[in-house]
C-alpha cells in the first residue's frame, strides 16, 4: 500500500508541472514532494497510536466515502476512520465501473460496507447514501483528504457540540464582485474557527440537515441527489439553522491531485464556478423563504481535542 500510494501521489504531482507558471513555481515541486513525504510519515505515525477517546460514548456515527478516480487513497482513509470505535458503519461507494473497490481495500472490519455501483453516480450520491443509512449523525470527506483518527473524532465532537449547523474543516466565503485565486467569487478558507458560506471537502451533519437539504433541493427543482455533479455541498451548507462552521484541527495531508486537470472536479467540469454561483444565490433565496429558522442567534461550543497538532 505504501509504495502504490506514494507512487500515485508523485505521479499526480508531476502532472501539475506543465501548468506551473514560472521557473520558481516549477522548482517548488521538489519542496511539495518533501512536504508530501513528511505529511505521509506524520499520518502513518498517527495511525499507529491508540484509538482516540471520546466523552460522548453513547453517540455513534455513519461515515460515507465516495471513490472514483483515486481508489489508491481509500485504504488509508478507511483505516483512519475505522480506528474510531464511535463509527457504527463505514460505506464506500465506487462509481468507477473499471474496477472493484474490494481489490483496493483489504479491511475485514464488520462495520465496512463496500458498494460497486451498477450505474454512474455523482458527488451528491453521498447524501443519498447517508439518508439511506438510517444514522442520526454522518461524516463524509472527499477522497483527496486524509484525516488522522483524532481529527475524525474532533470533527464529530464539534458536530455533537452544536448540531444546529453542519461542520467541516475547509470552506468558501462568497464575496460578490471579487475574484479569488480560482477565478471565482468563492474564496478558500481553512485552518481557522469561523462560519463560512459553503463547506467544501469534509462534512459533518445530522439527519435534520439531510431532511432540510432534500426539501431545499425539491424547491429548486433538483431531482435525484445522486445525479448532482456540482453544488451538493452548497445545498448542505444551507441546511442548518445558520451558516456552517469550519474548525482548525491541525495540519492534514491532501492528495497531490486536488488541483490536477482531469482528476479534480473543479478543473474538469465545464462552467464549474458559474454553476456554483447561480446555485448558491438561488439556494440562499429559497432557504430564506423556508419555515425553519436561518441565521438566528445561537450558542456555539467548540471542542478542542488535545494533541491534534501532533498528528
Amino acid at each position: 500500500m505504501n509504495r502504490s500510494f506514494l507512487r500515485a501521489q508523485l505521479r499526480y504531482m508531476m502532472q501539475t508541472f506543465p501548468t506551473r507558471k514560472g521557473l520558481r513555481r516549477k522548482a517548488w515541486i521538489a519542496v511539495d514532494a518533501c512536504m508530501l513525504l513528511a505529511g505521509y510519515a506524520r499520518l502513518r505515525a498517527a495511525m499507529a497510536r491508540p484509538a482516540p477517546r471520546r466523552s460522548r460514548a453513547e453517540q455513534r456515527c455513519v461515515v460515507v466515502l465516495l471513490s472514483h478516480n483515486r481508489p489508491q487513497n481509500m485504504p488509508i482513509i478507511v483505516r483512519c476512520a475505522l480506528k474510531n470505535p464511535w463509527v457504527s458503519k463505514l460505506i464506500v461507494s465506487n462509481s468507477n465501473s473499471k474496477l472493484r473497490i474490494a481489490e483496493w481495500i483489504d479491511s475485514r472490519d464488520e462495520r465496512l460496507v463496500l458498494i460497486d455501483e451498477s450505474r454512474p453516480t455523482q458527488p451528491g450520491h453521498r447524501f443519498t447514501l447517508a439518508a439511506e443509512s438510517g444514522g442520526e449523525y454522518c461524516l463524509s470527506i472527499d477522497d483527496d483528504i486524509f484525516l488522522a483518527p483524532r481529527q475524525w473524532t474532533a470533527l464529530f465532537e464539534n458536530l455533537l457540540a452544536d448540531d444546529s449547523v453542519p461542520h467541516g474543516i475547509t470552506g468558501n466565503m462568497f464575496i460578490p464582485d471579487s475574484i479569488s485565486g480560482n477565478g471565482s467569487p468563492f474564496h478558500h478558507v481553512s485552518r481557522v474557527e469561523q462560519e463560512v458560506d459553503v463547506l467544501i471537502g469534509a462534512y459533518a451533519f445530522a439527519r435534520k440537515h439531510l431532511d432540510r437539504m432534500f426539501a431545499l433541493a425539491g424547491t429548486l427543482g433538483i431531482g435525484r441527489m445522486s445525479d448532482l455533479r456540482n453544488g451538493e455541498d452548497v445545498l448542505l451548507s444551507f441546511a442548518g439553522e445558520g451558516r456552517p462552521r469550519i474548525h482548525a484541527l491541525g495540519p492534514f495531508l491532501t492528495c497531490a491531485s486536488e488541483s490536477a486537470p482531469g482528476v479534480a472536479l473543479w478543473q474538469s467540469h465545464d462552467n464549474f464556478w458559474d454553476e456554483r454561483d447561480g446555485l448558491f444565490q438561488r439556494a440562499r433565496t429559497a432557504r430564506l423563504a423556508m419555515d425553519a429558522p436561518w441565521n438566528g442567534p445561537r450558542v456555539l461550543k467548540t471542542i478542542v481535542t488535545p494533541g491534534l497538532s501532533d498528528d
